[in-house]
């Protein structure tokens, strides 16, 4: 048992890091991005629908890059405790998979934190349960609450 926690203790720190070293290439290549000038065609203006703005916290449809404000919100204010970013972290990860394009597509974080509470009990992973758990319990607690709203 000592040696599946020491294990996935390990496995969590090389995945923090791995999201750690993307996030620092995603906000330098949304930084390069932000430079750029939209293509437009001569004649017409580039038309993109308005995306309503989410106000509360809303774990069932929520995008990566909310759960990522929100993420850092709970850790300045002390809401959320630094042994669970790793959690949400994975969890914007895995949504995304990396891609920035799907940052601001909605996911179902609590589907994912529960299948990820699933799986770890399936596996009798203490461990997991314990990480996946602490997810959902969060999760539940702060559904409803106020997001921060990007500054523009």
């Amino acid at each position: 048992m000592k040696t599946n926690i020491s294990l996935f203790d390990t496995l969590q720190q090389i995945r923090s890091q791995q999201h750690n070293r993307q996030q620092s290439l995603l906000a330098s290549y949304q930084q390069k991005d932000k430079t750029k000038e939209p293509v437009t065609t001569p004649g017409k203006t580039p038309t993109e629908p308005a995306k309503p703005v989410q106000t509360h916290a809303d774990f069932s449809q929520m995008s990566a890059r909310q759960l990522g404000q929100w993420l850092q919100q709970g850790l300045k204010s002390g809401k959320i405790v630094p042994e669970q970013e790793a959690v949400f972290k994975t969890l914007i990860y895995s949504a995304t998979a990396g891609d920035a394009n799907n940052s601001d597509k909605a996911f179902n974080f609590s589907e994912k934190a529960q299948q990820g509470l699933q799986s770890a009990i399936r596996r009798k992973d203490s461990s997991a349960m314990l990480f996946w758990g602490n997810a959902v319990q969060n999760m539940k607690k702060y559904q409803g609450e106020k997001l921060p709203q990007p500054t523009a």
